[in-house]
């Protein structure tokens, strides 16, 4: 764990953003939440299987990154979890369901690992759905296009290109004068939220 003296240094592939779709107040019972699902995944017989990197070396498995896309252990969450490299909850979410989607991808059904994986993803599954069932509704639409509205020009401008795209494409874009686009973000809000959620690396919807 970092000392409070150096700040935390990036994992690999994730944003250096907090999570921040939630309130203050709600942000820290949310990841209380997350830390226990994940301690009783480790915790269990089975999650010392999944509490490290696929060793592809030692196990001798010379196919495994030619299968398996995007490697991910109950470890490296822990890791990101802590360090709050995750750019929201769903993200952290994600990363869980991809250690065991890329266990049963890999393995046989039957087998140990395919068995345990899909064991402690029913466990995971159950609570995620409690942790969701525990956070605050969201906005009102008004009130997140107003924010979308305050936060879109404040964006890097990568990214504020790629929002006036898909505004456009939904029928939000308006037109363009000397280089400045005018939007209609009463029909923008959801798919650029989306779009920029997505940017981070994670979509706003469970697999």
């Amino acid at each position: 764990m970092p000392s409070q003296s150096s700040p935390p240094v990036a994992l690999p592939g994730l944003p250096k953003k907090p999570m921040h779709h939630l309130a203050a107040a709600d942000l820290p019972r949310a990841l209380e939440r997350c830390h226990r699902l994940l301690d009783k995944l480790l915790q269990h017989e089975d999650g010392w299987v999944f509490a490290k990197p696929v060793d592809t070396h030692s196990l001798e498995l010379r196919d495994y990154l030619s299968v398996i896309a995007e490697p991910m252990d109950l470890g490296t969450v822990s890791r990101r979890l802590e360090l709050r490299r995750y750019p929201n909850l769903l993200c952290f979410a994600k990363d869980v369901r991809r250690t065991f989607s890329n266990a049963m991808t890999y393995n046989n059904k039957g087998d140990d690992v395919y068995e345990s994986a899909a064991k402690l993803s029913r466990i995971f599954e159950s609570g995620w759905a409690s942790i969701l069932a525990a956070l605050p509704s969201p906005p009102p639409v008004a009130v997140r296009r107003a924010r979308l509205k305050d936060e879109l020009p404040r964006l890097p401008v990568d990214l504020q290109g790629k929002a006036v795209v898909i505004m456009k494409d939904i029928g939000g874009w308006i037109q363009e004068v000397d280089g400045r686009v005018e939007v209609d973000f009463d029909k923008a809000d959801e798919p650029t939220r989306r779009l920029l959620t997505s940017s981070s690396g994670c979509s706003l919807s469970p697999p």
